[in-house]
């Protein structure tokens, strides 16, 4: 069938060449116009005449606007029958190449082009295989009026020739393993190639060999066809290379080696590759050589074992690990033997770790450290050095400490690291002794930091005791007189009465005294005497009241005769405390008044120590005035004191203020001992390391901070509602 279709194609083709022959005949007779001037040019009759002719035929005037087209062109150009009569070509045809703008011009010019075959492109991708000739044709005149195209579309053509390229690229595949054996000899001709037959499926005969082959072994090829390998390489090499020859007959696979043949009585050495060649059953019949002189690099490998073997006994002498690790193997392709001797492991073992020797010795708290440095390592330039420290353990279990310098030592074709070189040295004395010097530094810390907590807490009970037998004497030593005073008030309230009464009984029965009395009623102003002498005693009962309070909060916040865990009221300690401190909290010329809010919940008693939790509220309750006299947020200072219980086993109680907050970067040394943020002079820094030593130690309990800067603080003690 498809010979068929190549027959009928050939016949369109030929007939198509005759029509192009005549159109010639046409253009050849319009040329002879331009010498005889005999006939005219006749646009009517051209027209019918193109019209009449099966081909694509345009005629352009000199601005390549088409004059007259054939249907042909219209069919094979893509072209609407509407009119395109007097339209330029390249307007038609936008993506009309360069080269056939130049080819147009120089036909108008009144040269003739043709072409066997050509691109034309019809546009959105599309293009046409075109045969053309394009000739200029003349005036009455004599010049040139424009050009003519004869083209015809040959890309059926040219599909049928790409058709025969296949058939043909089909059949050479075919003759391509008819040839694998040509092709076997004369690839790589500029190294010695030879061919064994295998002779009655048992003997190796020589089939020949190329020119480069004679060269070598000094036999030429027609000599050496028929012959045995013992032939060529005498009893003993022929028969070690018979063998690597029977090995690829049996396995009927190509194998390579190397060996040391002898030619011409010299010594040499070849990377041999043997290649079998196969019958359709699948049998080997024919074995195909190729052969490269590697004597020059076994003479250099010889060269460099020798000079490694130098090296190899300096290094050895080094009482330092030295080697070379292969970053793309992961692995160590060098070391000495001292790597050996301070690890305890034997060659064999550290071959058998192979690339998991690094995970296997390296320390797991060091191994990131190692994954870092070798991932930073591929950045490193040539001669710079880097330092580390790490562990390695021993084949007994031990660690041992390691100082290591590793360099750039060889990098790939691309310039990228592969290769470093390293030096270790073993550490571990220095490193024990640094660790034991640095146990001791830190022994020393501890015992420096519970000094200064001792201090501190020697400092503060001695400052409490002393605080405590003042406060004890003042409240006892201003509680007698007071007691004698408010005692006899009461008495002196009511003999006052007793003799008010009489004394108006006096101004009843004796109404008109004597004129000197009456002139002292009233320099004395009687009347708001009697008034004012019974608001004196009232002023004066309060008075001693208040008195008789503050030396009970004082007495109740120093609570030296309990030195015990004991229940207690915890808002009775807060009021006491509040009671001493109400002298700060009042309003002063340049501050307002300090705003207390109690939020107190439902408390049961709390087995503490009385006076010691006393001593933390003051020291907080302090703080808080302290920080609000500096400044405040809103319009009055306030302190909020709340107390609850949480999960019926904890006292909670929060004193905060809206002050100016802390710092977050202070928080963390709050509870410090002899840290303070106040001005010398104003503080020792011990108030709240002390609370928190007696909320966390003595109570175990927990003393908490929670600051936001501008938002004010809150401390929050939380300590067990029974110590049992």
């Amino acid at each position: 069938m498809i010979c068929n279709l190549i027959s009928v194609e050939k016949d369109t083709y030929e007939s198509l060449q005759q029509e192009l022959v005549e159109l010639r005949q046409v253009v050849a007779s319009l040329k002879s116009t331009k010498s005889s001037n005999s006939l005219k040019f006749s646009q009517q009759q051209m027209g019918v005449f193109i019209e009449s002719i099966p081909a694509a035929i345009a005629i352009f005037d000199g601005q390549m606007r088409y004059l007259l087209t054939s249907q042909r062109w219209r069919e094979d150009y893509n072209l609407s029958d509407g009119d395109i009569i007097g339209r330029s070509h390249y307007e038609i045809f936008p993506d009309i190449p360069h080269y056939w703008q130049e080819i147009y011009q120089r036909c108008l010019a009144g040269s003739i082009e043709e072409f066997e075959e050509n691109i034309f492109p019809l546009g959105e991708g599309t293009i046409n295989w075109v045969k053309w000739q394009i000739n200029p044709w003349y005036k009455d005149s004599a010049e040139i009026g424009g050009i003519i195209i004869f083209s015809e579309v040959i890309t059926v053509h040219k599909q049928l020739e790409e058709t025969a390229i296949c058939h043909r690229q089909q059949a050479a595949a075919q003759l391509q393993e008819k040839e694998q054996f040509l092709r076997g000899i004369y690839d790589g001709v500029t190294q010695p190639i030879f061919v064994i037959d295998i002779v009655d499926n048992k003997e190796l005969r020589y089939a020949g060999w190329n020119s480069a082959t004679e060269k070598i072994t000094g036999i030429n090829n027609a000599e050496v066809i028929g012959k045995t390998i013992e032939y060529v390489h005498g009893n003993v090499e022929g028969q070690e290379v018979r063998q690597r020859f029977q090995i690829c007959i049996e396995t009927g696979i190509s194998i390579k080696y190397e060996e040391c043949l002898t030619f011409q009585g010299q010594e040499t050495w070849w990377l041999t590759t043997i290649n079998p060649l196969k019958n359709s059953q699948g049998k080997v019949y024919r074995l195909v050589g190729t052969a490269l002189n590697i004597t020059e690099r076994k003479l250099t490998e010889e060269a460099l074992q020798a000079s490694q073997h130098f090296i190899q006994r300096i290094t050895d002498s080094s009482p330092n690990i030295l080697y070379i690790f292969d970053l793309e193997q992961q692995r160590n392709i060098y070391a000495n033997q001292e790597i050996g001797k301070l690890l305890g492991y034997s060659n064999q073992q550290i071959q058998q770790m192979g690339i998991q020797i690094l995970p296997t010795i390296t320390h797991p708290d060091d191994w990131k450290k190692i994954v870092t440095h070798l991932e930073n390592f591929s950045n490193a330039k040539d001669g710079e050095i880097y330092e580390f420290e790490f562990r390695v353990k021993q084949a007994n279990g031990e660690w041992r400490w390691l100082y290591t310098r590793e360099t750039v030592f060889n990098r790939s074709a691309d310039g990228k690291i592969n290769q470093i070189l390293g030096v270790s040295t073993d550490i571990t004395e220095r490193k024990q002794a640094e660790m034991q010097l640095q146990l001791q530094a830190q022994n020393l810390e501890n015992t420096l930091r519970e000094l200064q907590r001792t201090q501190s807490q020697l400092i503060q009970s001695e400052k409490m005791s002393s605080l405590g037998n003042m406060v004890a004497g003042v409240a006892h030593e201003i509680n007698n007189p007071v007691n004698f005073i408010h005692a006899n008030l009461i008495p002196a309230s009511e003999y006052t009465q007793d003799l008010l009464h009489l004394l108006e009984l006096y101004q009843q029965h004796f109404p008109y005294p004597p004129e000197e009395i009456q002139a002292e009623i009233i320099a004395i102003d009687l009347d708001f005497l009697k008034q004012d002498l019974t608001k004196l005693f009232q002023s004066m009962t309060i008075g001693t009241q208040r008195i008789r309070e503050i030396v009970l909060s004082l007495r109740n916040f120093s609570r030296l005769d309990e030195a015990e865990f004991k229940d207690v009221d915890i808002h009775q300690g807060i009021d006491s405390t509040l009671m001493i401190l109400h002298n700060r909290l009042k309003a002063k010329p340049n501050h307002p008044e300090i705003a207390v809010i109690k939020e107190y919940g439902k408390l049961p008693l709390i087995e503490c120590y009385p006076g010691q939790l006393n001593q933390v509220f003051m020291n907080l309750i302090t703080n808080a005035i302290d920080s609000l006299e500096q400044s405040f947020i809103g319009e009055q200072g306030q302190i909020r004191i709340s107390t609850e219980v949480c999960d019926s086993k904890w006292a909670i109680i929060k004193i905060a203020d809206n002050g100016l907050g802390i710092a977050q970067e202070i928080l963390p040394k709050l509870f410090d001992p002899f840290f303070t943020t106040k001005d010398v002079g104003k503080g020792t820094g011990l108030g709240l390391f002390i609370s928190y030593q007696i909320v966390v130690n003595k109570h175990a309990g927990y003393l908490s901070c929670n600051s936001i800067p501008r938002q004010g603080a809150e401390f929050i003690i939380q300590i067990p509602i029974s110590q049992s």
